[in-house]
């Protein structure tokens, strides 16, 4: 068997697939998908199926990609894991909010305005806050809460200016911690090198030209669902300051069955096998989809726990049943990998 790592635009961004296929003792080769002779690579070996890593910080970089991987998918008939559209979706809010609604999936409402003008009418006749968000922007970066209408001109001004919208510079001031990052940054000029790099590209990735509005949604948490195969998880992400967003505090709290039924029926609906779902949960109109994420990461070692047990459930004879265990090594890439070789594995 034979298989490929398509890397994005960061220098580490194969690392952890390339862990996984080690722990299989899968030959593996990693290609730069940012290269010009990335089709020549592509192409070069019959491979089983390729595993992805789209980026999600820079726009330019997210279009490359999803472009590149048309082509694989689509054209080329190329098996890849995560799915096109999975990929597709992912960290390009004003694509998700059309998704959503051609898909029937209950969510907050969006609306993207390339006019100017709509967007003035917009904000003359809504209720407040409202919440701005860039299309791309992880954890949190590029949400802005709206409180008034002078608030909302400004943003629609500034996204329609030279300059544009700008995401957080640094890191997470609300939920990080600033003294590990600077211990960190200490030991190593060239990981703050790097970083600081990373940050100046990010804020200078102004989005122009649209505006994205979506509805507020009051929340004390957000619930944060996975599904990685036939492994379904689920916690709460704690609100930290005025956002869940990008929050760190996490609560363990056993999801109700009708939470993870609500993950099942989109997922079968649109064939996902690697995602994680961003849920509030309205008082009348019950779950709201607020993100999907093909690819992320998580700080803790497990995603869900059960009376103090990590594990996950199954859905198995019309029912959920619980298995203790640690599902989520290595970030979940693990648990992909087997997920992508019992698709394409033979």
């Amino acid at each position: 068997m034979k298989i490929a790592i398509l890397k994005n635009e960061e220098d580490n961004s194969a690392m952890k697939w390339q862990k996984a296929c080690e722990r299989y003792k899968l030959d593996y080769d990693v290609i730069d998908l940012i290269s010009n002779d990335w089709f020549e690579k592509v192409t070069a070996k019959n491979y089983d199926f390729l595993l992805l890593k789209p980026g999600g910080k820079l726009e330019r970089y997210k279009q490359l990609y999803d472009e590149r991987i048309f082509i694989i998918s689509n054209i080329l008939k190329f098996n890849i894991f995560p799915s096109y559209n999975e990929a597709y979706v992912y960290e390009n809010k004003k694509l998700l909010s059309y998704f959503l609604k051609a898909t029937k999936i209950p969510h907050p409402e969006t609306n993207v305005f390339y006019r100017r003008d709509e967007a003035f009418s917009f904000i003359n006749n809504i209720d407040y806050p409202v919440i701005g968000k860039t299309s791309i922007g992880a954890s949190g970066s590029g949400v802005n809460i709206l409180k008034d209408k002078i608030a909302a001109e400004k943003y629609i001004n500034m996204a329609f200016s030279k300059k544009g919208l700008k995401r957080r510079f640094g890191p997470n001031r609300v939920t990080g911690s600033p003294n590990k990052w600077l211990k960190k940054a200490m030991r190593s000029p060239q990981y703050l090198k790097n970083r600081l790099m990373e940050y100046i590209s990010i804020y200078h990735d102004g989005q122009r030209g649209f505006v994205i509005f979506q509805e507020y949604t009051p929340h004390e948490f957000e619930w944060r669902v996975v599904k990685i195969g036939e492994s379904y998880f689920a916690h709460k992400k704690i609100k930290t300051g005025e956002m869940a967003s990008g929050s760190k505090g996490i609560d363990y709290v056993n999801p109700p069955f009708e939470l993870l039924d609500f993950l099942k029926e989109i997922c079968d609906k649109n064939n996902f096998q690697s995602v994680a779902i961003d849920i509030f949960e309205h008082p009348q109109r019950g779950y709201l989809v607020n993100e999907i994420q093909t690819i992320f990461g998580h700080v803790q070692t497990h995603i869900l726990e059960v009376n103090g047990k990590p594990g996950r459930y199954l859905h198995q004879n019309n029912q959920w049943i619980f298995e203790e265990g640690n599902f989520n090594t290595n970030e979940s890439y693990d648990l992909r990998l087997e997920t992508a070789l019992k698709l394409y594995g033979g």
